[in-house]
Parts: structure tokens; sequence; C-alpha cells
């Protein structure tokens, strides 16, 4: 099995940003690289969303190797 790790690409604090200091669990998901989602439901669906950015990231790579 292919690990999903990808250098650069963390989803710290399970994706969760902070609005006013407080942890939101409805909000988009923030990879360690910047960019954010649109607003999600939960850490389930923020961790899917995490899994397809690294792909498109990984498909890119490849595509420029």
């Amino acid at each position: 099995m292919r690990s999903n790790r990808l250098a650069g690409h963390t989803l710290p604090n399970e994706g969760r940003i902070q609005v006013r200091g407080i942890w939101v669990e409805v909000g988009p998901a923030r990879c360690s690289c910047g960019v954010e989602s649109e607003p999600l439901k939960s850490d389930n669906a923020r961790r899917r969303w995490h899994f397809a950015h690294k792909a498109e990231i990984r498909a890119a790579q490849e595509a420029s190797a």
C-alpha cells in the first residue's frame, strides 16, 4: 500500500481553524501549506478533503517530472 504522506502537507489540529481564538467544528480545513477547503462539517470530511488535496499535488508533481 502506498503511503499518503507528502512533505509540507499535514493537517494540524485535524484541519480545524480558529475563529476568535476558538477551534471550530464546522468550517474549512487548512493544510499546513496554507490551502483552505470549502466549509466542511466533520473531521472525516476534513480528512477526505486533505487526502484529495494531496493527491492533486502529487499528480501535478508527477506530471512535471
